[in-house]
């Protein structure tokens, strides 16, 4: 994947060229995930960032946002997001269910968890996206919120995978689909 900027997606180091530590450049790659400064010696290595995800089910379909912004405007996606400092990933997950669609849930079921790409303003972030199967049984407090510019309830069986916004959520759909009963 090429960004706007010309870096490749699979490099999220790229970007950064300046040391942060003495501001001396170039960067020089240390291996698979880390850049080093030969001025001060300063060392970074690019972590995975944590995120979560709702297969959230009402009524057996799936509750999914329309993403508001960038990146994958317009595309579907699960409710969720990124770890804060401090939060379990089943405080993120209600946090960011509440934040994006009003609405609270009690009993996450861990299903899975998958690597992503996540291209945000010209860097691409590594992310351990950890999904959770959630049932909610009244979605009339719902409201899109955050960044979220709508929501729809699909079939999880007639959704097109390619609709998702992000490759973590396809292998996500992709096991829901595994382990429901057949009809």
């Amino acid at each position: 994947m090429t960004l706007q900027n010309g870096t490749r997606g699979g490099e999220p180091f790229a970007p950064f060229v300046h040391c942060p530590r003495c501001g001396a450049a170039p960067l020089s790659r240390v291996g698979e995930r880390a850049v080093r400064c030969a001025a001060c010696g300063f060392k970074f290595y690019f972590n995975c960032a944590t995120a979560v995800g709702a297969l959230l089910l009402y009524q057996g379909k799936l509750v999914l946002g329309v993403r508001g912004k960038e990146p994958c405007k317009g595309m579907l996606d699960m409710p969720g997001g990124f770890v804060e400092f401090g939060e379990t990933a089943e405080e993120a997950l209600r946090r960011e269910v509440l934040e994006e669609f009003n609405l609270v849930i009690s009993a996450p079921a861990y299903l899975l968890s998958a690597p992503n790409d996540y291209p945000y303003a010209g860097i691409v972030y590594k992310t351990t996206d950890l999904f959770f199967v959630c049932e909610v049984d009244d979605i009339s407090a719902i409201r899109a919120g955050d960044d979220v510019a709508g929501y729809q309830l699909v079939d999880p069986g007639e959704l097109e995978p390619q609709k998702l916004a992000f490759t973590s959520g396809r292998i996500a759909l992709q096991r829901l689909l595994e382990r429901r009963p057949s009809a």
